[in-house]
């Protein structure tokens, strides 16, 4: 059987790739020695980035849970396959590079 892809869906996927990205360079504009940090050591540079990243990631949980509240369900599912590609990158990026 195959499963139609909503225009919710892309929607909800979209908002979750450009959401985490708007939050790091919130993040960064904020705070603009985060970026001097990219000179040093390796491992501290993946950790500084990784927990960056993550941060970025809380905006689609809020994103989530908002818009179940507001019953936006097939949004909702794009937005938690983008984190869960993000979640994946950032396990990649940290553990086997």
């Amino acid at each position: 059987m195959k499963a139609k892809i909503s225009p919710q869906w892309i929607i909800g996927l979209l908002i979750g790739f450009v959401m985490p990205l708007m939050g790091i360079l919130l993040i960064l504009e904020a705070r603009p020695e985060l970026v001097g940090l990219q000179r040093f050591e390796g491992d501290i540079v993946k950790h500084v980035n990784t927990q960056i990243i993550t941060l970025g990631i809380i905006i689609n949980a809020a994103l989530f849970f908002i818009g179940l509240r507001l019953d936006k369900e097939e949004g909702c599912r794009g937005i938690l396959f983008a984190s869960v590609v993000y979640l994946v990158m950032i396990f990649v990026y940290r553990f086997l590079l």
